[in-house]
């Protein structure tokens, strides 16, 4: 099971500290939900578990090494989504050849990311003049195609119309079934469908981990009670 450990992390630009000190011993399985208001440090979170962004200080360590060691054994889709101007199917294999992985292997790998992410009659189609939904799944496949060990999704339903959000989210939980799945997200009902535990975050700090049912029928700090109230924070 992966393991994500956090001690002591701190993010700060001068004398401003944007994230942390964040402590947190985690092991992933299913899909857990990173929830606050905007500008809580959700995407700042995920990019320092992922190792782009160095905590100034304290560790993140997975499976204990240091996250910026071992970036390749994550899958990370950021939220606007990456196009190059090329096919579907160059969009994937670019991740591919980013891992160095051999052209033999390559083909499949591809088949099978288009098929799992309900693209494969879209692999000749240029990125570019793809849909919203479609522009996700792309990316979605684009990190999945090189078999991470966890997905790192920063609000992977942002701007997606009902039927779009319904694809993403039969596919994004399909894959929780094998392969565990730290998500940035704003939407409560969806959370509460999908997530099996809920980090929440309030300026940067973080204030409940918690299991999915705990954090909605009993959240703990006064400011997860207001958030799923709706009240400003």
């Amino acid at each position: 099971m992966t393991q994500l450990s956090i001690h002591q992390a701190e993010v700060a630009v001068a004398s401003d500290t944007l994230l942390g000190p964040i402590t947190l011993d985690l092991s992933l399985t299913g899909i857990i939900a990173i929830l606050g208001p905007n500008g809580a440090g959700k995407s700042l979170f995920l990019a320092l578990c992922h190792g782009t962004i160095a905590p100034n200080t304290g560790t993140v360590l997975w499976s204990g090494d240091p996250a910026s060691s071992n970036r390749a054994t994550r899958g990370y889709m950021l939220q606007t989504p990456v196009v190059l101007r090329r096919t579907v199917y160059a969009n994937i294999d670019f991740a591919l050849r980013s891992h160095s992985v051999p052209s033999a292997e390559r083909s499949a790998k591809i088949d099978a990311a288009l098929e799992r992410a309900r693209l494969t009659d879209r692999a000749k189609t240029p990125a570019a003049t793809l849909s919203g939904g479609e522009l996700r799944r792309m990316n979605l496949a684009r990190a999945l195609v090189t078999d991470p060990e966890v997905l790192l999704l920063d609000e992977p339903f942002a701007g997606l119309d009902p039927a779009a959000s319904s694809a993403m989210e039969a596919i994004i939980s399909e894959v929780a079934q094998t392969t565990p799945i730290l998500m940035a997200h704003h939407d409560l009902v969806q959370t509460r469908r999908m997530a099996s535990r809920v980090l929440f975050f309030t300026n940067g700090h973080l204030r409940e981990n918690a299991l999915a049912p705990d954090f909605f029928s009993q959240p703990k700090s006064s400011e997860a009670h207001q958030f799923l109230q709706g009240q400003l924070l």
